[in-house]
Parts: C-alpha cells; sequence; structure tokens
C-alpha cells in the first residue's frame, strides 16, 4: 500500500467512508477485530469492521446502522457519552488521559473529536479520534461510525494525524426523524440507561474509538 491509499465502503444508505490507509498496512486478521453482537436490536447491522497495521501504528473502523423510530434534540449527548465509555474499554491499553472534544452539530450530523493516552503494556501510545453520528436514506437510519488510530506517543500526531485528515465520509446525511420522538430502536431512552448502555454498543462498535467524517462532498 503506498501512502495515498484508500479504501471506500458503503456505510448506510447514500454514505460510504473512505478509509485512508497507511504505507505498508497489512489487514489485521478478524480475530484481532472486536466482535460486535447486534442481535439484541431488531434491524441493527454492522457495516464496516476494518483494520491495518502498519509498523507501530494501528487503525480501526467500524461503522453500524439501526432502525431509528424516534428521535428527541439533546438524546446525542447520551449516545456519544455511552460511544466513549464503550471505546475507552474496549481498546485494549490502559487509559491514562481522555479528552472528549464538543459536540459539534454539522450539516444533519454530530460530531465529537477525542484524543487519550494511554500504555500497552510498557508501550506508551496516543489514540486520536472522532465519533460521528447521523441518519441515513429513505428510512432515516441512525448510523454511528467510529474510526481510531494508536501510535507511539513520542512523535505521536504526524503520523495518525495525516491518516485521519485523509479518511472522510461521502455522500449526504439525511434530517433526524420527526422531532419529538425517542429514538427506542438503538438508544432505548435515558429512562433506562443499563439498556441504553447495551444498546449502544452495536454502534459504538466496542473497540472502537475514533469517527472521521469531514463535510460530505460528491466525488467526480
Amino acid at each position: 500500500m503506498s501512502s495515498s491509499a484508500s479504501e471506500l465502503h458503503g456505510v448506510a444508505p447514500g454514505l460510504s467512508l473512505r478509509l485512508s490507509l497507511p504505507a505498508g498496512g497489512r489487514d489485521a486478521p478478524p480475530d484481532a477485530l472486536p466482535a460486535i453482537d447486534v442481535s439484541s436490536i431488531a434491524g441493527a447491522k454492522v457495516t464496516l469492521r476494518r483494520g491495518v497495521e502498519a509498523d507501530d501504528v494501528s487503525l480501526r473502523a467500524v461503522c453500524a446502522t439501526a432502525p431509528s423510530r424516534r428521535w428527541v434534540t439533546g438524546l446525542e449527548e447520551l449516545v456519544l457519552d455511552r460511544a466513549s465509555g464503550l471505546v475507552r474499554g474496549a481498546l485494549g491499553v490502559t487509559i491514562e488521559r481522555w479528552e472528549a472534544g464538543p459536540i459539534r452539530s454539522l450539516e444533519q450530523r454530530f460530531e465529537q473529536p477525542f484524543e487519550a493516552a494511554g500504555r500497552a503494556g510498557e508501550r506508551a501510545v496516543a489514540i486520536r479520534g472522532r465519533h460521528v453520528l447521523g441518519f441515513a436514506g429513505s428510512e432515516h437510519d441512525a448510523a454511528l461510525c467510529s474510526v481510531v488510530c494508536l501510535e507511539p506517543a513520542q512523535g505521536a500526531g504526524a503520523r495518525c494525524g495525516a491518516l485521519l485528515g485523509a479518511t472522510e465520509i461521502e455522500g449526504a446525511f439525511v434530517a433526524p426523524p420527526a422531532p419529538g420522538l425517542l429514538v427506542r430502536a438503538i438508544f432505548l431512552a435515558a429512562e433506562e440507561p443499563l439498556a441504553a448502555a447495551a444498546g449502544l454498543g452495536v454502534l459504538a462498535a466496542a473497540g472502537v474509538a475514533v469517527v472521521l467524517a469531514r463535510r460530505p462532498r460528491p466525488r467526480p
């Protein structure tokens, strides 16, 4: 793979993730990727589960969708908070610092970047990423993608920054479902936080941290 290599993956109706790949990257074996069980949510499915390794850099990407029957403004905070919690517990490293950025609403989607530091055994690692949550297709399905990049803490930023900067979601998100409703199919509601946490495992992708999405734009 060259430094400019990329893959295009369909992740939801009308949406694709263009994943930038590290030079010399090799596929991570399936058993090295987190197992994702979506059976508890009717209609939910994992649409991308991808891992690439190159030298000391590890890249992971997962996307999932589920029927979105109801939505209420502000629920994105609960969703992304639980997604971050699942990410922290599923990276396979000891987290020493976690900094989540503000949630931004950008053209019918929500983004939340984050950075972290931790240790993988004796090795200090830096983690960078972003969650992206939105809706797709004629049924306004909820879609969450996460891409995570881990690299050695010393000199961190150069390689992961370039990969994440060149990774983007292509296509167009659609408007949320009718306002005043609640997404029970995926998010279950704040009255049942434990059930919500379990349900969000499908979208947080249980071992992935970082979602990358730029402003959707058509490609020639």
